[in-house]
């Protein structure tokens, strides 16, 4: 038979269970103290940098942006030029007249030449001047007709194609102006012809010029569009 325990065996093992019972080192306050150990402010500079980083890309698109504009800018500001027949073309600058034969431009408008959308022509000058309100959108050279045309305001009347002219010549973009007398003065290129034509031997109203002249005539005017000759 085994002894029976006494009252100090019986403690001492009360002891050791309570020991043995005592808070676990994985318990919660275990991992508490974990938490509490690691670095403060990770999450805090990962967001910084995210930041920084957007940032530097709204400034790089709103740079980019800005380049586009100026480019923009200078293109609506460059001259535009069109194709020429045989002289120089005028692109969208003001009508300001000159003063007649004196003038120290061999393109300036005349004096006393009207006002408005119209075509001014000077035989002296050997010269036309399209004009759009008050802007000049084309100026040629021209072989004057063998007939005068006598100097006035005068409106047109009729446009063809092609015709035949007074002298027997085929011609093309004919624009009629003056239906007054016989002569029936207007403006043409000859056919076959693309620079400026010769000056005519027979008789001829038909004032002439470069096919791509006559042609930017003939689409610039319109039945009753004012013809000045000065």
């Amino acid at each position: 038979m085994m002894a029976p325990m006494g009252k100090g065996t019986r403690a001492a093992g009360q002891r050791g269970r309570a020991a043995s019972s005592g808070p676990s080192s994985s318990g919660p306050s275990a991992r508490s103290a974990s938490f509490a150990a690691q670095p403060p402010g990770r999450s805090s500079r990962s967001k910084a940098g995210h930041g920084s980083t957007f940032s530097v890309l709204m400034m790089t698109l709103a740079a980019l942006a800005a380049v586009g504009v100026l480019a923009a800018q200078a293109e609506a500001t460059a001259p535009k030029v069109r194709a020429a027949g045989s002289v120089a073309v005028v692109a969208k600058t003001p009508a300001k007249s000159g003063s007649g034969s004196g003038s120290s431009s061999t393109n300036a408008l005349p004096a006393n030449s009207g006002s408005g959308t119209r075509i001014v022509y000077s035989p002296s000058a050997q010269r036309i001047w399209l004009v759009q309100n008050s802007t000049v959108e084309r100026t040629m050279q021209v072989v004057p007709g063998t007939i005068a045309t006598p100097t006035g305001s005068y409106a047109v009347y009729a446009k063809t194609p092609s015709s035949t002219g007074s002298d027997g010549l085929q011609v093309l973009y004919v624009v009629r102006f003056e239906s007054s007398s016989s002569a029936g003065y207007g403006f043409d290129a000859e056919a076959n012809v693309t620079g400026l034509p010769p000056a005519p031997t027979g008789q001829t109203d038909g004032v002439r010029m470069a096919q791509l002249d006559a042609q930017a005539l003939y689409e610039f005017s319109s039945v009753g569009t004012t013809v000045v000759v000065v």
